[in-house]
């Protein structure tokens, strides 16, 4: 584990998780100013033990199996189809001078908040700082200011909305998606 950016090692994961996650919550700006390029594994595997810590949360309250279930593959999926998207939407719209990998790690480490996702009441405060965390990341990713950071978000929200629709996955996603129930 570096120390400059705290980045999740795989070769030590529980520590290096608790440090990470720690990192990202608490000094966020710092740990995507710190966080250097090299590889999606580390990151997806930190975004994979969100996801599943969260999965069991959002399942103990209500979400069931089938929450669970659905909130893994869904979350996977997002990290993956959205690292697209945004690094589209930030380089063709804003200018942006990240690539896929620089989104794809800003994506996968801003799951930090997964982990208290399925938690009633706490799961809206933690979406919302979900957001800010992907704000400073992509900030940071592609080289540009807050204001085209957020608007980059919240383009992206909107053309995956567009995408789940047109695929008639909106029923699912509401039964699926923590925030929704």
């Amino acid at each position: 584990m570096t120390t400059a950016s705290a980045e999740f090692d795989p070769k030590d994961p529980i520590a290096s998780f608790v440090a990470s996650w720690r990192r990202v919550l608490l000094e966020p700006r710092a740990f995507f100013e710190g966080l250097p390029a090299g590889g999606i594994e580390p990151p997806l595997l930190f975004a994979l033990i969100c996801l599943v810590i969260g999965g069991f949360g959002f399942m103990i309250f209500g979400g069931g199996i089938e929450g669970f279930l659905g909130f893994l593959l869904i979350g996977t999926l997002r990290l993956f189809v959205g690292a697209a998207i945004v690094s589209l939407i930030a380089q063709r719209l804003f200018d942006g001078h990240g690539d896929y990998e620089a989104t794809f790690r800003v994506l996968c480490y801003s799951t930090a908040v997964a982990v208290v996702i399925g938690i009633p009441v706490i799961k809206h405060f933690a979406a919302l700082y979900g957001i800010y965390l992907v704000i400073l990341g992509l900030a940071r990713a592609h080289s540009f200011d807050t204001v085209r950071a957020m608007l980059t978000a919240l383009s992206s929200v909107f053309v995956g909305m567009v995408i789940v629709h047109a695929l008639c996955l909106g029923g699912w996603m509401h039964r699926v998606n923590p925030l929704l129930r």
